[in-house]
């Protein structure tokens, strides 16, 4: 990992643990999100938050018992009933066309987008017994966000697309798409609609192969994640130049959240649990606290108008240098439209 990915090691923010305490932003009464994966962890906070500012949210995910749960209990701690759950299986072409389908057919605008994924499924590694406690916390924090699937033996969607890539960036890339009229309607020139996209520090080890972006040459759970995870921050430095030059009042952005104690954790292999356990209360940030930098992109008034950043710790900050590759991002951009059967409408524009 380069320097700029090592330089924020979390233990050098996590040696003097104190209370968390959320940042105070304007309320967004009359404004509506949607939050994939806003069941549990990360996701769950961001719901959380922006209802408790007066946003209607709209939680898309996989499970509908889980679903209703979560709306059941963020209604009791926001005191809002400004929050409901549709569902949204990422890892399905179809049911995400369906999803928006029944989202329009409310009728409401859209002010803000969180592709933060959906729960995670069984994660599988192999460290060796051999290696450093210093590997092996460095190993432990590429596992940190619930957007999507991380690590899992190799698998097809429903589509016959690779998990990693197909859950995590293609059903994020063909949500974002298909809600795009929305948004711009939504957006105004004081106040810009906004898209985050959730990455993590993984993508700064991920490399991308658009001649075998379903690993079907060589497959490794851990370059297939790292993939996933560097499209998404490629696609979003494409579709902010793309929003950018239609002169749309929409803005997007991408997130790292950083080392988060999640639910990703509980099918890791024993040794990285131990370390985990050992470790958490240092270098692990809580959910609320790992939430905090996607909260800050969607409300935030420094950021209004402000599109194409990477963002960690509620600051700017430089992504790998593979991901600002713009010959890259319209070649990725062209083949994900090909995969998902939508229109590439920006191969007439610049």
């Amino acid at each position: 990992m380069d320097s700029a990915a090592s330089s924020r090691c979390p233990c050098v923010i996590r040696v003097l643990r104190c209370t968390f305490s959320p940042p105070v932003f304007p309320t967004q009464n009359g404004k509506v999100a949607i939050v994939t994966g806003g069941t549990k962890g990360i996701g769950y906070q961001t719901v959380k938050h922006l209802a408790r500012l007066g946003m209607h949210v709209i939680i898309a995910g996989n499970n509908e018992n889980d679903g209703q749960e979560a709306v059941r209990k963020l209604k009791e701690e926001t005191l809002t009933g400004k929050v409901e759950f549709l569902y949204c299986d990422l890892a399905s072409m179809k049911s995400i066309r369906q999803f928006v389908q029944q989202f329009r057919a409310k009728n409401c605008p859209l002010h803000v987008l969180v592709n933060n994924g959906c729960t995670a499924q069984m994660v599988e590694t192999n460290w060796g017994g051999g290696q450093s406690l210093y590997v092996l916390l460095k190993s432990c924090a590429s596992l940190e966000v619930e957007a999507g699937v991380m690590l899992v033996p190799e698998r097809k969607t429903e589509d016959g697309f690779e998990e990693h890539f197909g859950l995590n960036y293609l059903g994020h890339f063909l949500l974002t798409n298909l809600l795009l009229d929305t948004l711009k309607q939504s957006g105004t020139h004081s106040h810009n609609a906004r898209i985050i996209t959730v990455s993590s520090a993984t993508h700064y080890v991920g490399k991308l192969h658009l001649n075998d972006l379903q690993s079907r040459c060589s497959y490794s759970s851990h370059g297939a994640y790292a993939q996933s995870k560097l499209a998404l921050v490629l696609f979003t430095y494409r579709l902010q130049h793309l929003l950018t030059a239609n002169g749309s009042h929409v803005t997007a952005n991408v997130v790292d959240p950083g080392v988060v104690n999640t639910e990703l954790y509980k099918h890791v292999f024993w040794v990285v649990k131990v370390v985990k356990w050992m470790t958490a209360w240092l270098f692990f940030k809580t959910p609320e606290e790992g939430a905090s930098t996607t909260i800050y992109a969607a409300v935030s008034p420094e950021l209004e108008g402000a599109g194409g950043c990477y963002l960690y710790n509620e600051e700017r900050t430089k992504s790998a240098d593979v991901a600002y590759d713009e010959e890259l991002q319209r070649r990725l951009w062209t083949e994900s439209c090909k995969m998902v059967g939508i229109s590439d409408e920006a191969s007439r524009l610049p």
